[in-house]
C-alpha cells in the first residue's frame, strides 16, 4: 500500500483539496502541481521527481480524460469523507501482510496514515522513505522494489 490510507483516514489540509479539485490552467501549472503533490520541496526530492516526469512523459500513450480525473476524485471524496468513528479497529480483521510505504511529508495523503495502518494492520511492515512525498515510490523507483522484492520473498505469509 503506497502513499494510502485508510477509509475515513486524516485528510490533508482544505487547501491542499482545493488545489487538486483546480481545472484548467498552463502546462507549466501542471507540472508544478504534480512537483508539490508528489515530491517534497527540497532540491534533491525536486529533481528526482522532474526525472520521474520524465520517464512518464517517454512512456504515456494516452491523456486521462476530464471523466477519468473526476471519477477519481469523487471515489476520493468518497473514501476520505469523515466518519464518527475513527477506531479503525476493522483493519484488525485483514489478516494478510501488507507492506506499507509512504513518503516522510506526503501532503495528498498524510504520511500519519501510514502510521495508522501499520499500527492497526495485524502483520504490517512500514516503510517511510526519507525526503520524499506521495511519489517516495517514484524517487526512489529501485529501492522501493527492492523493498517490494524482500517483503514479497520474506515468510512473513
Amino acid at each position: 500500500m503506497a502513499g494510502t490510507s485508510p477509509e475515513s483516514g486524516i485528510n490533508p489540509n482544505p487547501e491542499i483539496f482545493e488545489r487538486m479539485n483546480r481545472h484548467g490552467g498552463t502546462e507549466e501549472d501542471g507540472i508544478n502541481d504534480f512537483m508539490f503533490f508528489f515530491y517534497a520541496q527540497t532540491e534533491t526530492s525536486k529533481s528526482a521527481g522532474m526525472a520521474s516526469l520524465q520517464r512518464i512523459f517517454n512512456q504515456k500513450k494516452v491523456n486521462s480524460s476530464e471523466q477519468v480525473k473526476e471519477a477519481q476524485l469523487q471515489a476520493i471524496a468518497k473514501w476520505a469523507k469523515q466518519k464518527s468513528n475513527h477506531d479503525y479497529e476493522w483493519l484488525q480483521n485483514i489478516k494478510h501482510p501488507v507492506l506499507v510505504t509512504n513518503g516522510i511529508n506526503d501532503v495528498m495523503v498524510p504520511t500519519k496514515n501510514s502510521y495508522i495502518l501499520a499500527e492497526k494492520l495485524p502483520k504490517a511492515q512500514l516503510i517511510i522513505y526519507p525526503d520524499s512525498g506521495h511519489g517516495h515510490l517514484f524517487q526512489f523507483p529501485e529501492l522501493f522494489a527492492e523493498n517490494v522484492n524482500s517483503f514479497l520473498d520474506s515468510n512473513s505469509y
